[in-house]
């Protein structure tokens, strides 16, 4: 299950990524609003998934025209689960609704001759004639429909009758009707049940109107009673067909979903995901984060990918401000849930085991709930999220946990922190500023940050005239890249160079340098035996 809320998806940019994978029919959008989590217990069916779309994804860069026409048919089909229900329940179907299971049926049968497309993706969709030939009774191949004259003789019958109604009262009846009619008068009075006898001319054109309108009502209330028996013996005969339109309705919703992640994929040059046993580490190849990458590209920027191994325990992110800790969180954790509900990861290559749940947070950027309420809430969730690493195998995501509270007792809980997961089978990854010790089953990965030359380079060119250009410029000497590194690798210092070149203070420069030499000597003192 996926332990993430609103907000957090949100700053994770799983609704822009899963708004971006673009499915045409109905079925396919409510397929892909419900966000199957494939738990360890489903693996066959997700590698049956991910098979499919790397089979579509082949086929979309062969038959590209045929991918199109297949997304036109899926683009007509209608939401008809009311009209299903509506069968199941045996309630009588409404004239539109007999149209709507007519059109779909045409769209079987043309996505049912997409031999190839279908064998890709895994799906069988039948043809129905027999329920097309009810609906068709005539064979006139159109894709209106109508109660036809051949469901019922006395149907046509009726409508004869009212036809010739409707032509008299359109021609206008005046006293002299039956000159006027002719030979037509004899049927006229056979209509309208008027006596045998000679129709006297003294009926009025009003009273003759009158009489016709009268008939005409009569007739179709007549009419529709006996197009409701119609309609009744239609419900009751597709009703036969009920399971067969379920199923291809179904398998419209799977193709639908499954060539929309395929074209996803494709776009991002996404390689298929490996599934691996339980307790075999996750590993992410050239990763990047699509929604921040296409924001970049926007802007002329590019996105370094980044590659990351996660064993079971713990793994500390560390790196400079600016060094894109939060974004390679959100990069890795958005693959990883992606894979778990189906989709290929913007990775290419990438291949992990199935958890049990996955929970991400963070409370970054967010000032509006800092203090007491915000460390609680953040506590309650550090304490659900191991409970369930108790019991089950987790993915646990957290972005500078416990900075709301002082340093001292922060570190001390970031520590116990990493501590507990090292002994787990969970995955937990947390990026932090505060310091975590080398130990059995935590490991340490670091942003590369800003090399010390270009600092220097940049130092010796001076500061840009404006604020923006100097954060853009260190933004460009940003090197995202991440590497394994030893625990008790030293802390990056960039941020106090970073300062300088901003143009903060001399002294207050001087002061941190200080402080933070101390801070260095007494880890390394504790680290000592």
């Amino acid at each position: 299950m996926l332990i993430i809320s609103h907000r957090d998806e949100e700053r994770l940019g799983l609704p822009e990524v899963l708004d971006a994978c673009r499915c045409y029919s109905p079925q396919g959008r409510q397929l892909k609003v419900k966000r199957t989590f494939y738990a360890p217990a489903d693996r066959a069916l997700l590698e049956q998934e991910l098979n499919a779309i790397e089979a579509l994804i082949v086929f979309l860069n062969t038959y590209p025209e045929d991918v199109r026409c297949a997304t036109v048919t899926l683009g007509r089909f209608r939401n008809l689960h009311g009209t299903l229900l509506g069968l199941k329940k045996n309630r009588l179907l409404e004239v539109t609704e007999l149209f709507e299971i007519k059109q779909a049926l045409q769209l079987f049968r043309e996505l049912s001759a997409m031999e190839a497309l279908l064998c890709a993706a895994s799906v069988t969709v039948t043809a129905m004639p027999e329920a097309e030939a009810l609906l068709d009774p005539g064979d006139r191949m159109t894709s209106g429909f109508y109660l036809y004259d051949e469901y019922s003789p006395r149907l046509a019958e009726l409508r004869q009758r009212r036809s010739i109604i409707e032509r008299q009262i359109e021609q206008g009846c005046v006293a002299g009707v039956p000159e006027s009619l002719g030979k037509g008068a004899a049927l006229f009075g056979e209509i309208c049940d008027l006596p045998s006898t000679r129709i006297t001319c003294e009926w009025t054109a009003a009273r003759t109107r009158e009489a016709l309108l009268a008939t005409r009502a009569s007739l179709i209330e007549e009419e529709g009673r006996e197009e409701v028996i119609v309609r009744a013996r239609l419900t009751n005969a597709l009703a036969a067909h009920l399971e067969t339109l379920q199923t291809n309705f179904s398998s419209v919703a799977v193709l639908d979903f499954r060539l929309a992640r395929a074209v996803l994929a494709d776009h991002w040059g996404a390689g298929k995901p490996s599934i691996l046993d339980e307790g075999d580490a996750a590993t992410l190849e050239d990763l990047s984060h699509p929604v921040i990458e296409h924001d970049l590209k926007s802007r002329g920027a590019l996105f370094v990918r980044q590659s990351i191994t996660l064993s079971p325990g713990t793994t500390v992110l560390s790196g400079p401000n600016m060094g894109g800790k939060s974004v390679a969180l959100k990069s890795l954790t958005l693959a990883l849930v992606l894979i778990q509900l189906g989709y290929f990861p913007s990775a290419t290559a990438s291949a992990t085991p199935l958890y049990d749940f996955i929970s991400y947070s963070s409370d970054h950027l967010d000032t509006t709930k800092r203090g007491l309420s915000s460390f609680g809430n953040e506590i309650v969730r550090i304490r659900d999220d191991a409970a369930r690493a108790r019991q089950k195998r987790g993915l646990v995501v957290m972005d500078e946990p416990c900075r709301g509270t002082n340093p001292e007792e922060a570190t001390a809980l970031v520590g116990a922190l990493a501590r507990f997961y090292s002994e787990r089978q969970s995955s937990f990854v947390m990026a932090t500023h505060y310091h975590v010790p080398h130990l059995d089953g935590i490991a340490h990965v670091r942003i590369r940050g800003i090399q010390q030359e270009a600092l220097d380079v940049m130092a010796a060119d001076g500061v840009p005239e404006s604020d923006r250009d100097a954060i853009r410029r260190i933004e460009a000497l940003m090197d995202y890249r991440l590497e394994r590194v030893d625990g008790n690798a030293p802390v990056p210092t960039d941020a106090i160079r970073i300062a300088g070149l901003l143009g903060l203070d001399r002294d207050i420069l001087e002061l941190a340098s200080d402080l933070n030499d101390k801070d260095e000597a007494a880890i390394t003192e504790q680290q000592t035996p």
